[in-house]
């Protein structure tokens, strides 16, 4: 099977190779390249769904299945950069992975909405900036196979009919979004469908799950300049007194432009891992509340989720701004 597997992986080098070759001679470089990624991309997605399905049938807890499931997309998805050298990868200075996976063991009393839940492990929330299709690949290709295995996300309804990603959505346990309406920049939810989801959350979180997820709620066509992040996902972080941490990657939308097909242009991405909340996000807005009375006495600040939206918006932005000065300018830590 390794022989089997280390054949492979030297075909599709030399695939690789000689679809470089060919894009310098003929002078379509963007586009060949683009195709190359487009095959192995499929390629991989179509083997990773062998694979789910397979583990799918084992008499294993749900739990494992869907880990395992991740780990094989994760796999897949990293396969495919891999044999992709023009996407050059840069990883900032900032990575606090080592953090997350060391130091998330600490005990809390959850309440609010969850109060029946008792003593759990403090989960961990990734926020994300939304820019491209491909910040999902790529953050799954960055995130530590630890972290992976815990992770779920929140998910558009509509992306689990199709064929083959939604069956991998589906195998790894991803949650849907139910929208009463599929127009562009529409947010009213189907309440009662998303109550169902909720309960399937509330249970993930409480079987030490952790969640990723982009706080702004859509594709951001103006990626230099973030969205408004949504207070749904921080209402739910609040509940579990959840540790934030913030994924940002700069250069996804030239890899994959929104309105291309595929992606798979040439392109740097540049991208960092920050713990945003390190003592969790309650004592996080308590001291946003705290400021925001000290500066105007008078009134009465906003809600917490409002206020821990507001406030990391221009936290995510400032790291955004940073990581986009070292993709135009030097390089801090190269990763092919």
């Amino acid at each position: 099977m390794l022989a089997a597997f280390a054949g492979a992986v030297a075909v599709i080098a030399a695939v690789v190779l000689l679809v470089v070759i060919f894009a310098f001679c003929t002078g379509m470089f963007p586009g060949v390249l683009q195709i190359a990624f487009a095959a192995m991309l499929a390629c991989n997605m179509l083997c990773a769904v062998f694979w789910i399905k397979l583990i799918s049938l084992l008499p294993l807890p749900k739990a494992t299945r869907e880990g395992i499931g991740l780990l094989i997309i994760q796999f897949a998805w990293t396969l495919t950069l891999w044999f992709s050298p023009w996407v050059q990868i840069i990883q900032a200075e900032s990575d606090d992975w080592k953090d997350i996976v060391a130091g998330t063991e600490a005990k809390i009393s959850v309440q609010g909405d969850a109060s029946n839940m008792g003593d759990i492990t403090r989960p961990l929330f990734v926020l994300g900036n939304h820019t491209s299709f491909f910040d999902t690949i790529f953050s799954v290709t960055r995130f530590p196979t630890s972290v992976m295995w815990h992770l779920r996300t929140y998910m558009n309804n509509s992306l689990f009919k199709l064929p083959v990603l939604g069956t991998i959505c589906r195998c790894v346990g991803h949650f849907s979004v139910h929208f009463k309406s599929a127009e562009e920049g529409k947010f009213k939810l189907d309440e009662e469908k998303m109550k169902i989801t909720d309960q399937k959350v509330d249970r993930h979180l409480s079987n030490h799950g952790w969640l990723c997820f982009f706080p702004e709620g859509q594709l951001n066509k103006n990626p230099d300049q973030l969205l408004p992040l949504r207070y749904g996902g921080f209402k739910k972080a609040l509940d579990f007194d959840a540790k934030l941490m913030a994924f940002i990657a700069v250069g996804n939308a030239e890899v994959w432009p929104v309105k291309a097909a595929v992606g798979g242009f040439p392109g740097k991405v540049v991208y960092s891992a920050k713990v945003l909340t390190p003592n969790g996000c309650r004592a996080f807005a308590a001291e946003l509340r705290k400021q925001a009375k000290e500066k105007n006495p008078n009134e009465e600040p906003l809600e917490d989720q409002k206020l821990l939206a507001n406030e990391l918006q221009q936290v995510l932005q400032k790291e955004y701004d940073k990581l986009k000065q070292i993709q135009g300018g030097s390089s801090s830590k190269k990763q092919d």
